[in-house]
């Protein structure tokens, strides 16, 4: 039997996959309804999503540099770039425990109003998969809009916050 930590550690892993599912949805939606604008609104936003967890992942031993980001155009160009990049991240985070979440990871981005200044945090990946789904849920909200303005259908939770979606049934049930 798996422990609560490790149990805790799978639900975080599954959470963002299934954030990966909800940006490999938008893919779709642009394919079938509006191809000719992914590269407009939906691709940016979307590798920018992407790129965050490439970094979390390219990281290796060394710090998490989320501001090192290739900015790849091809991935916001090309739908079929994109879900290929969303898949290969969904199959890179099928696995962990709980004492790899909780392993402590440098963390570097540039601050200032100008990007003048680095700053170097610790964290743990854990943390790290938290913000990213935040992040991503996030840019979903944004790039939405722009969907919903060019009739592609996306589902109604994509962009509200797990909580945001909790507290809305809560009330409906009540």
């Amino acid at each position: 039997m798996t422990n609560p930590a490790d149990q805790r550690a799978q639900a975080l892993l599954r959470f963002n996959r299934d954030i990966l599912d909800a940006a490999l949805a938008v893919v779709a939606g642009y394919e079938s309804a509006a191809p000719q604008r992914f590269a407009e609104h939906a691709g940016p936003h979307l590798r920018h999503v992407i790129e965050h967890y490439e970094a979390l992942i390219a990281r290796g031993n060394g710090a998490i540099d989320y501001d090192a980001r290739a900015r790849d155009t091809a991935v916001e160009r090309c739908p079929a770039v994109a879900r290929g990049r969303l898949e290969s991240l969904k199959t890179l985070l099928a696995g962990g425990s709980a004492a790899m979440l909780a392993a402590p990871v440098a963390v570097r981005t540039l601050g200032g109003v100008n990007g003048e200044q680095s700053f170097t945090t610790i964290s743990t990946l854990g943390r790290e998969l938290m913000f990213l789904a935040s992040h991503a849920v996030h840019h979903f909200a944004v790039l939405k809009l722009h969907a919903l303005a060019h009739g592609v259908t996306l589902a109604e939770e994509l962009g509200k916050a797990p909580a945001t979606v909790a507290h809305e049934r809560a009330k409906e049930a009540a």
